[in-house]
């Protein structure tokens, strides 16, 4: 099995989203300039033995300008996203066409992560995402409660969607899936055991930047649950302190550029 890490452009907002207590005002400080903070969108290709070349998450799409609602884009301002960064040219990159890919796993739907979807509809491959964040997307849609971070161009009946079900789920051998709550009720991280890089957990949005594990700072505005993210939080912990695991962190620069720059982990 090898894992290639995809980088699909990047994104600036406000540090309050990614980041507790980010830019707060204090007594003695009540109007502290808001820190801005420019971070990767990250996908992965994982070639697996048996299953074939696996999509994990999916970035923006290329019309997203179209599609994001206007106050989206000006909330997370996509500033890098040329060519190389659109899904097919990054897949290409790594040795790989659209019609390559043989399965895809979301972490999440929102927005910046199922973008992609759109170059595989119609194509019938299968999607798999928790039940749990299934159900919440289209219900975000339907009701507008969450209008935003999901999107109907991306939550719709059209695609072979796949259910999954419990907190720990063995997919394909070797490619476990975990529930990490938080974020979003049913966000699912990616843990690999990789015959010669050993363990590597991509944590999705429950990690969004290094600093939200290693503080640990929970996330900003982002955060939907609290005590769910905690657990979430030890949970990951736990797990890579039993592997020795490597973590890839959501949207953090660092971490993609590293990492890429050893090229496939395998």
């Amino acid at each position: 099995m090898k894992l290639h890490l995809l980088d699909l452009g990047f994104l600036e907002y406000d540090e309050g989203w990614p980041l507790a207590a980010a830019g707060v005002s204090t007594r003695s400080e009540p109007a502290p300039a808001s820190p801005r903070r420019e971070v990767a969108m990250i996908a992965a290709l994982i070639e697996h033995p048996k299953a074939g070349p696996i999509l994990f998450d999916t970035g923006a799409p290329p019309n997203f300008k179209e599609l994001w609602p206007p106050i989206v884009q000006e909330l997370f301002a996509i500033t890098t996203y040329e060519r190389e960064h659109h899904l097919d040219a990054a897949l290409e990159a790594a040795g790989f066409g659209i019609d390559d890919v043989r399965a895809i796993v979301m972490s999440h739907l929102h927005l910046d992560h199922a973008g992609g979807l759109e170059l595989f509809r119609g194509r019938d491959v299968p999607i798999y995402v928790h039940g749990d964040e299934l159900r919440n997307a289209f219900y975000a849609v339907a009701t507008g409660e969450d209008f935003g971070a999901y999107v109907p161009h991306y939550v719709d009946a059209s695609f072979n969607w796949q259910a999954l079900h419990g907190d720990h789920v063995e997919l394909f051998d070797g490619f476990h899936l975990h529930r990490l709550a938080g974020h979003t009720p049913a966000l699912m991280g990616l843990h690999l055991e990789l015959p010669n890089a050993g363990h590597v957990v991509l944590t999705s949005d429950q990690f969004h930047l290094r600093d939200n594990y290693e503080g640990p700072q929970p996330l900003g505005w982002l955060l939907r649950d609290h005590a769910a993210w905690w657990r979430s939080y030890r949970f990951v912990k736990t797990l890579a302190g039993r592997t020795g695991a490597r973590l890839v962190f959501g949207h953090d620069r660092g971490v993609l550029t590293e990492l890429r720059g050893e090229g496939p982990l395998e």
